[in-house]
């Protein structure tokens, strides 16, 4: 694979521009910062004083990090702090550096104040609130390009709502084209608990976006033991969710509903709808109120991205998965991610050779411009091929 890493870059520089939506960029991780601090109400700013912001660390325990922010060490910027702390900086590196139409920030910190994990119901609320507030004012206002997942307190959707419904009401708008959800709920995603989310969240044409990290626990058994195992046990969260959301009747509910499954893969899900339908075709006597089979439900409604990209020993191997991919209808629902500031960031002409211009186009932006109806800017892009 093509990448830039420690800011080295390689492939190919000239050639075919293709416009780009990067569908997942991190912000700093820390919540703590000054900007989202004193946006709170005195009652949480002197709880987070005396008592902390969480309670019982990650789930299961860290593994060790050779970074501590799985980052590029060259996304430090120049006066210091942790990567993406300095958003001028950030598009300088990514945004203009690749003439990127838009890039979406993912902020994982976020799932710290879902309104589990033992958070007092008011700070989270009043969290989720603050840092999107800071999105807007420290990012969304000095850029156009920069756009948003919004974080709520999703454990408690009464409050979720309100808080989407907020920033539907905010100036920023149209640059809120996700709403995050973490891929390990304190429900499986179909129980009808989150039916108020995705009910707003459809009226609006949102995507309820699920990332991996998790909020509750790493895997069904216990906490890895390294970091690299951790890293490779994220895929495991897909089987479950897409389960629940398909034989709980979700879509059904909900038709125009739409899942992006953001640094999870893609390759496994032509298996997995092979699987359910087996399934479904077995036991559909349990299920009589469904009305499609599982398949047509994962191709309509779920979207993904492409960091980390799948990686075969033999190149040819990528083009029968994704050939398999787009014959079973999925062929559009591949998105562009980046990963920046991560240590495994890939570069839009990551790519693999074997794509055609036009699978290329689509992925790097046509797709995700579709999805959160966000308009390419013609002549932009990078210059690949």
């Amino acid at each position: 694979m093509t990448t830039i890493l420690e800011g080295v870059t390689t492939g190919a520089q000239s050639g075919t521009r293709y416009p780009i939506i990067d569908a997942d960029v991190h912000p700093d991780f820390n919540p703590a910062k000054p900007g989202v601090m004193s946006r709170l109400p005195q009652r949480w700013r002197e709880y987070a004083a005396e008592w902390g912001l969480t309670r019982g660390g990650s789930p299961g325990g860290d593994r060790p990090r050779h970074r501590e922010f799985a980052h590029r060490w060259d996304t430090e910027p120049p006066e210091g702090g942790a990567p993406m702390s300095n958003p001028d900086f950030a598009r300088e590196q990514l945004l203009d550096k690749y003439d990127i139409t838009a890039a979406m920030l993912n902020d994982i910190s976020g799932y710290m104040f879902n309104g589990s994990r033992n958070t007092p119901r008011g700070l989270a609320d009043a969290m989720c609130r603050a840092m999107n507030e800071d999105r807007e004012e420290s990012w969304f206002a000095i850029d156009e390009r920069w756009h948003g997942a919004i974080n709520t307190p999703y454990e408690i959707p009464e409050l979720a709502v309100a808080e989407i419904q907020r920033r539907m009401d905010s100036p920023y708008r149209d640059r809120w084209n996700l709403i995050s959800f973490a891929p390990d709920n304190m429900n499986p995603p179909g129980h009808e608990k989150y039916y108020p989310i995705y009910e707003i969240a459809q009226e609006y044409n949102i995507p309820i976006s699920m990332h991996v990290l998790a909020a509750h626990r790493v895997t069904a058994s216990g906490s890895p033991t390294y970091y690299f195992e951790e890293h490779c046990d994220w895929g495991a969260y897909n089987f479950p969710n897409i389960s629940s959301l398909v034989y709980e009747g979700v879509f059904d509910r909900f038709p125009n509903l739409k899942f992006a499954l953001v640094e999870l893969a893609w390759s496994w899900a032509v298996p997995l709808a092979w699987r359910l339908d087996n399934a479904y075709d077995l036991m559909s006597s349990e299920l009589p109120d469904l009305q499609r089979r599982p398949s047509e439900y994962i191709a309509d409604h779920f979207w993904y991205t492409t960091q980390p990209m799948e990686e075969p020993e033999k190149p040819e191997w990528f083009a029968d998965v994704f050939e398999a991919f787009e014959a079973s209808g999925m062929g559009d629902k591949l998105l562009y991610s980046s990963d920046y500031p991560h240590w495994d960031f890939d570069e839009p002409s990551a790519l693999p050779a074997s794509l055609s211009q036009a699978q290329r186009r689509a992925i790097l932006g046509e797709n995700a411009s579709a999805l959160f109806g966000i308009p390419l800017k013609p002549g932009s892009g990078a210059v690949i091929d």
